[in-house]
């Protein structure tokens, strides 16, 4: 008997909204106030998400998944043989009134290990390049002239300096070789 008398009263509430106070006859002298809501049916679109013709929020993947991108010889995932393959392509933009400094080097850069044991490291500014704008790194992480920066690999592991990206967005740091590359006994053009 209880539950009925309940269910009778919530319809109540639901067609006949008058009897809680809400309807056309509410005298009260404020306004309702605006909720700050936002559906998947509004007008506004939030950047990054996908709609369909409708201008609903369209849940299918656009991403190539994992097992179809190329590995490097440690069976991490190769990004920048996926770029130049063209299996990927970086979404990029530039802000209006900057189109004039992009600055696209290509150069790569020998960074020489402190420890003897240790292959020097080759920095590519090209493979960088694909990703990144020059102010995301410099000068903030990096100085512009080679060396004036101090890296050290506690830095790196602390999310310092390329740790920064790598083991968070980048290819793990525990692969060392894939940046210690270079012998320490070859002689770079760049390298002066």
């Amino acid at each position: 008997m209880l539950n009925i008398c309940i269910r009778c009263l919530l319809i109540s509430f639901i067609f006949f909204p008058s009897t809680i106070g809400i309807g056309a006859e509410s005298s009260s002298e404020f306004p309702p106030p605006i909720l700050n809501t936002q559906s998947q049916f509004t007008d506004k679109r939030v950047f990054g998400l996908k709609y369909n013709i409708l201008g609903i929020i369209d849940p299918s993947p656009d991403v190539i998944p994992l097992e179809y991108l190329p590995r490097d010889e440690y069976g991490f995932i190769d990004w920048s043989k996926a770029i130049n393959e063209g299996i990927i392509f970086p979404k990029g933009f530039v802000i209006k009134g900057e189109e004039e400094n992009i600055i696209v080097l290509i150069d790569d850069i020998i960074i020489r290990s402190k420890m003897d044991f240790m292959p020097d490291v080759l920095f590519s500014h090209d493979i960088h390049n694909n990703w990144l704008s020059c102010n995301n790194c410099h000068p903030k992480i990096f100085q512009m002239k080679k060396g004036a920066t101090p890296i050290s690999m506690r830095g790196i592991w602390n999310g310092e300096f390329c740790g920064r990206c790598h083991d968070k967005v980048a290819f793990p740091l525990r692969n060392c070789f894939r940046c210690h590359s270079v012998r320490r006994d070859t002689k770079q053009s760049s390298d002066k």
